[in-house]
């Protein structure tokens, strides 16, 4: 394996002295240790080998790895989500959330000024809220299987989509040939905000993985049906053809 290689795994992800797992694609696993969310797609993972959002130590250990063969991983915290900063940990006025329209309760996630943290406690006129990433000042434990590699121009480009938006490639309609890729989107896709945003992470992915390619994203936006436009017409030829009868009966 070599840096960008697709890879497709199954993995784990646990925290801190406990192992305690908060991440997988497992299914089954996910449900008997509680953290199931009906919201997510159960399935296989992939990664790009040597890409900036995997951990230095897990692209490390992809290279040396082998189809079937589970490999562990340890990344130190200060590898991983950083040690827990007390400087990241801000009072706030009650004042700002009312402003951003948030009623704010212990425990809840919030976003203020473009940052995400979560509300530690909340008293007359102020509230605090810790930046901390939540899973900082914990060494990470990965585990994963790699089960086979993409090879296909086609299987890539639709694993980037994939990767890049959260409601899945499965409507989506790829033909990809030696220098070109065309990329149709599903109507639902169209008007979707997230949409938007995902469609240049796709792009720059697409640039640094598959740099001789050009992309074509088809987005087709087609008029009314014929059938509303006849159906008006009829409607209002209908009515001036019950309005001369009422003239005439007079």
């Amino acid at each position: 394996m070599e840096d960008g290689d697709f890879v497709k795994i199954d993995f784990e992800m646990r925290l801190g002295n406990e192992k305690k797992l908060v991440a997988t694609n497992e299914e089954k696993l996910a449900k008997d240790n509680g953290i199931y969310d009906p919201e997510t797609k159960y399935k296989e993972t992939t990664l790009i080998i040597g890409s900036e959002g995997i951990f230095k130590e897990i692209n490390e250990s992809l290279k040396s790895s082998e189809v079937g063969k589970e490999v562990e991983v340890e990344i130190p915290m200060a590898n991983a989500y950083g040690v827990r900063d007390p400087n990241n940990i801000k009072v706030h006025t009650m004042r700002e959330f009312q402003k951003n329209k948030i009623d704010p309760v212990p425990g809840q996630e919030v976003r203020i000024n473009n940052r995400r943290g979560k509300v530690i406690s909340v008293s007359p006129g102020r509230v605090l809220v810790d930046y901390n990433h939540q899973w900082a000042g914990k060494d990470v434990f990965y585990k994963y299987t790699v089960k086979g590699k993409l090879e296909s121009e086609n299987d890539k480009i639709s694993a980037i989509i994939d990767m890049s938006y959260s409601k899945g490639v499965e409507n989506f309609k790829i033909s990809a040939s030696e220098s070109s890729a065309t990329i149709t989107v599903p109507e639902e896709a169209k008007f979707d905000i997230e949409w938007l945003d995902a469609k240049f992470r796709i792009i720059d992915l697409i640039r640094k993985h598959l740099p001789s390619f050009k992309v074509v994203i088809s987005e087709e936006y087609l008029p009314k049906p014929v059938e509303e436009k006849a159906e008006e017409t009829t409607t209002e030829t209908h009515k001036e053809e019950t309005d001369k009868e009422e003239k005439n009966k007079e």
